[in-house]
């Protein structure tokens, strides 16, 4: 019966760290961290902190969406928590392309409750 039981919890620990990830298919969000990872070169990005809104060279382009967003952002003086984002000049955390199609990440502007939505 203990054996039955330490592979039951031993499933149950798998299933939850692999709920802590979301696959877009070219990046994944990490849910712990609030990271995005671009999976060709690995490299990892915040989903909070510092924005600066780019035309070209972007980290990530972003489709705004009323609807189903992958991310819920809203605009905050300190943006420490998963979701929060103060737009900046210079010396951004993350570099975004708005676009209207082919986004990376689909992004709901929110007044409360900011974060990952899946």
């Amino acid at each position: 019966m203990k054996k039955y039981l330490l592979m039951f919890a031993l499933v149950l620990i798998g299933y939850a760290a692999d709920a802590q990830t979301i696959d877009l298919g070219k990046f994944t969000i990490d849910k712990n961290t609030c990271t995005i990872t671009r999976k060709s070169d690995g490299k990892t990005f915040p989903l909070h902190g510092r924005v600066e809104i780019v035309d070209h060279s972007p980290d990530l382009r972003v489709e705004l969406v009323d609807h189903s967003p992958d991310v819920r952002a809203m605009e905050h003086f300190s943006a420490k928590d998963c979701g929060e984002y103060n737009l900046v000049d210079c010396s951004p955390d993350l570099r975004v392309e708005i676009v209207d199609h082919s986004p990376d990440l689909r992004v709901e502007l929110v007044d409360f409750h900011p974060g990952i939505n899946r």
